[in-house]
């Protein structure tokens, strides 16, 4: 192959020419560019080898495609498109100032698991009407956080430790006189109603905040049962019970918000709010927990913890101390004295216009725990709910077991 080249010594004949740079005046020789013969110059190139540049398919000629961009970090071929930035600074374990701070970093689940017996009666105030019995089992377990009912409760997008459970909850209502089979106008209509549930609980030590969030789903009236059960405590049986409240759906929704007010080391004054929605019950609440004594830190655990757990490591063996809390609730809805919102064919009811509007309640009790086992017991005050209505008191205990 030959490239070929053409060199021109023509001048342009209205080309000034420069002067010499010695000699002045008209007889000063005239300068003239270097004199080059004409001639073509040919240079040999190497031969293109066809192969070193193969042919493009025709499918791809015919229908291009975008091609992943290659980059490089350090000289390392990488598959992404673009520049690739790096960051100024790498996060050093050194600036982790505990293992602990570690696994709050995220929403964690706690590892730790429980069961507890929660039983409530007024027999400890020497009385059997209004809420006269209750129970509810509860467990707490890391694989509860996978269930399909974990995803409408409360999001915590900070530090925290979290803990799922199920609960299965009955409760009882009845009369001040319950051993009758006449309606007595004025008093509380029978009802009960039983439940199961989830929950998840919320805990962050740092920012000294709790949050609570269950949903529930079960039957009120005659298929929960309530009858049955109190026939078989009591040795009377309450013949009331063809008064209650009929069959309705209970969907019902709770929340609780809780921050730390003052927390130094074994005393606890918080203020909570609270809210509950669906076709139970419709209220709002607020109001203020005490805890004082040798306890663990109560935004840290729920009371309990396993010695090799992360919430473990600085919990106390032996715990004791005393407890305290007032609540005042703004009621809307209850279906326990008003009947269910779907099946109004009840043969006794408190009409809404009776219902108290604000209810007051107050408890006081005790802690003590051993290692994994805890065992405590309040005693609650409750404020007349309707017209011409009581004040009514009652017990709850509680078992708990962490493993």
């Amino acid at each position: 192959m030959l490239l070929l080249a053409s060199c021109d010594n023509t001048q342009p004949e209205n080309e000034i020419k420069k002067p010499s740079a010695g000699l002045q005046g008209p007889d000063a020789p005239q300068w003239s560019p270097p004199q080059v013969p004409d001639y073509w110059l040919a240079i040999p190139l190497p031969p293109v080898k066809e192969e070193v540049y193969p042919k493009i398919p025709e499918d791809i000629m015919q229908n291009p495609q975008p091609r992943p961009v290659r980059d490089t970090i350090s000289g390392i071929a990488v598959r992404a498109p673009g520049k690739i930035l790096l960051q100024a600074e790498e996060i050093s374990l050194s600036r982790i100032d505990s293992i602990e701070k570690a696994f709050y970093a995220v929403n964690y689940i706690s590892t730790n698991s429980y069961f507890g017996i929660n039983f409530d009666n007024d027999i400890f105030s020497n009385t059997d009407y209004y809420y006269t019995n209750g129970i509810r089992f509860e467990m707490v377990a890391p694989i509860f956080s996978a269930s399909p009912f974990a995803w409408p409760m409360l999001p915590y997008r900070r530090e925290s430790m979290n803990y799922h459970g199920i609960t299965v909850v009955q409760n009882m209502y009845t009369p001040t006189n319950p051993d009758t089979i006449s309606v007595i106008d004025g008093d509380r209509p029978f009802a009960a109603y039983l439940y199961i549930g989830h929950s998840k609980n919320t805990l962050s030590n740092k920012k000294k905040y709790r949050q609570y969030s269950e949903i529930v789903i079960g039957l009120m009236g005659p298929g929960s049962l309530g009858g049955l059960v109190q026939s078989q405590i009591h040795n009377i049986e309450p013949v009331g019970w063809q008064n209650q409240i009929q069959n309705d759906l209970v969907l019902n929704y709770t929340a609780v918000f809780e921050k730390g007010l003052i927390n130094p080391q074994y005393f606890d004054l918080n203020i909570f709010a609270d809210a509950r929605i669906g076709t139970l019950y419709d209220n709002l609440g607020a109001g203020l927990r005490l805890r004082a004594g040798k306890l663990n830190s109560y935004f840290s655990m729920p009371a309990l913890a396993k010695p090799g757990s992360l919430e473990g490591r600085n919990a106390l063996h032996l715990q004791y101390g005393i407890m305290a809390g007032t609540r005042l609730r703004a009621i809307f809805y209850d279906a326990t004295l008003q009947g269910g919102p779907f099946n109004r064919n009840n043969n006794y009811t408190i009409p809404a216009s009776d219902i108290k509007r604000l209810v007051l309640q107050a408890s006081i009790g005790f802690y003590f725990a051993y290692r994994q086992i805890g065992i405590s017991y309040e005693h609650f005050y409750t404020s007349p709910e309707f017209r011409d209505a009581r004040h009514h008191q009652w017990g709850h205990i509680n078992l708990s077991y962490c493993f």
